[in-house]
């Protein structure tokens, strides 16, 4: 991967550690390519809109709520395989290996530098969005009240 391509965004996740900024310095990153930054829904909108892929490497995940919205920017996911990662995600992300830093190079080429791959993802994520809608929340909710009061 050339490095020198990209950027790296982090978003309201806090300062990056001595130990993350030696590790981004020794696979290659120059200062200025790791921008931090914070601010509201708008400007998160916009960086999603604008990435050329949304990086997850989480290790663990109750739910995983930052690839859906970055989903519904229409922002192709690169995701570890862990926790609810795949369940969450379904088809719609290149998978990796967090504890495989091979792994996730990997996984991050096939994505950013492959249109059909990028294109195949947003289609996938957009199609994956339809699991989550409010709409489909409140059926499933009131199927439930209905279960709850045919059986007192």
């Amino acid at each position: 991967m050339l490095k020198k391509d990209f950027d790296i965004l982090t978003f309201c996740g806090g300062r990056l550690t001595r130990l993350e900024v030696t590790l981004l310095s020794e696979l290659g990153f120059k200062p200025e390519q790791v921008k931090q930054l914070g601010g509201d829904d708008k400007l998160l909108s916009q960086l999603y809109g604008g990435a050329a892929a949304f990086l997850y490497p989480s290790l663990y995940e109750g739910f995983g709520l930052p690839p859906l919205e970055a989903m519904a920017h229409n922002c192709p996911i690169i995701s570890s395989k862990t926790s609810s990662m795949p369940e969450v995600i379904g088809d719609a992300a290149e998978f990796f290996n967090p504890a495989a830093i091979e792994d996730i190079a990997a996984a991050i080429e096939r994505v950013v530098y492959s249109s059909s791959r990028t294109h195949e993802l947003i289609k996938l994520g957009q199609e994956r969005l339809n699991h989550f809608s409010w709409g489909r929340c409140a059926d499933q909710t009131l199927a439930i009240y209905h279960q709850i009061c045919n059986r007192v």
